[in-house]
């Protein structure tokens, strides 16, 4: 029998009556080694458990059990789902184990609606750790000319829609996520000021000169894309060409998400890389529910602005 009392002490705490995007357990942060590859996320009405490593069908059931058990006790109005995800390796599988999914599924996050997909890919459609990133943006966004590198299904966006942005360019080579960008911004309401660029960033920087310069810059790279990106080799290439589209003000929120990647390595690679055009000027603290015991190796989001120093 394996020890889950952090899982069920997590879903007591967890925000659930916000019936919000949230994450409920956090496994990965380390908090509870023994549980450090389990995750649970809330994608109202389903809850969605996560595991990094093979778990076997015993432990499964007895998880599922446990977490689906608590849930009708104590949340049954709310949850009506258990979506279970085995992430190990390459290979990712992912089990309806209780109740039906919504066609289509919608999760809110503060006044933003977002498509989701839980059972036919890795990544759902959104990241709730990127929420601090989002609101962030949305703060910053008022009469902003926006781009969204990397945009994937183009949160970022809808955010800075919401927080008033005059525009926003969203670049990503997968056209998938771009059709499913296009919906988020349906779903919101925003049918103008967005566009939508399927091109392959690192060899479409003249396009962006041309559009820009921008107020507000958004680089969230993947860690890994197979045969496009590689964030430890490719994410200099897109530092050094962000001087080219800057304006005398322009904020970035410049992001990692790899463990291997110190805050400060990757401080000094944008340093190194942007030829002193832009300077720090802080990290964003983590969304609630993501307590890390290292911050150098969770997700970093730092804001940087052009230096007034290189104007």
């Amino acid at each position: 029998m394996h020890n889950f009392t952090p899982l069920i002490t997590a879903l007591e705490g967890a925000p659930l009556a916000n019936n919000e995007l949230c994450r409920v357990f956090h496994g990965r942060g380390h908090t509870t080694p023994q549980l450090s590859h389990l995750n649970i996320d809330f994608y109202p009405p389903c809850l969605f458990l996560v595991s990094y490593e093979e778990v076997d069908d015993q432990t499964l059931l007895q998880l599922s059990e446990l977490v689906w058990q608590w849930s009708q006790t104590h949340a049954k109005e709310l949850v009506t789902s258990l979506v279970f995800q085995q992430r190990a390796g390459q290979q990712t599988k992912n089990s309806l184990l209780y109740g039906e999914l919504p066609q289509p599924h919608t999760v809110k996050e503060g006044a933003a609606t977002f498509l989701v997909d839980l059972m036919s890919r890795q990544n759902t459609g959104i990241f709730p750790d990127m929420r601090s990133g989002r609101e962030f943006v949305q703060a910053q966004s008022k009469h902003a000319k926006v781009l969204n590198l990397f945009s994937y299904t183009c949160g970022f966006s809808v955010a800075a829609m919401h927080g008033g942005a005059d525009s926003v360019v969203n670049m990503d080579m997968n056209k998938g996520v771009l059709r499913t960008g296009k919906q988020n911004h349906q779903l919101n309401g925003f049918d103008r000021g967005v566009s939508f660029l399927p091109h392959d960033i690192l060899k479409s920087f003249g396009k962006l000169k041309k559009a820009g310069p921008f107020d507000l810059i958004i680089v969230d790279p993947p860690s890994f894309q197979k045969g496009s990106f590689i964030l430890t080799k490719d994410y200099q290439k897109v530092l050094r060409r962000l001087p080219e589209v800057l304006n005398s003000n322009t904020q970035l929120l410049l992001c990692a998400n790899s463990p291997e990647l110190s805050e400060e390595s990757f401080k000094m690679l944008i340093s190194e890389h942007t030829q002193g055009a832009i300077e720090f000027v802080k990290r964003l603290a983590p969304t609630q529910g993501f307590v890390d015991v290292d911050s150098d190796r969770s997700l970093k989001v730092l804001i940087y602005k052009t230096s007034q120093s290189s104007l």
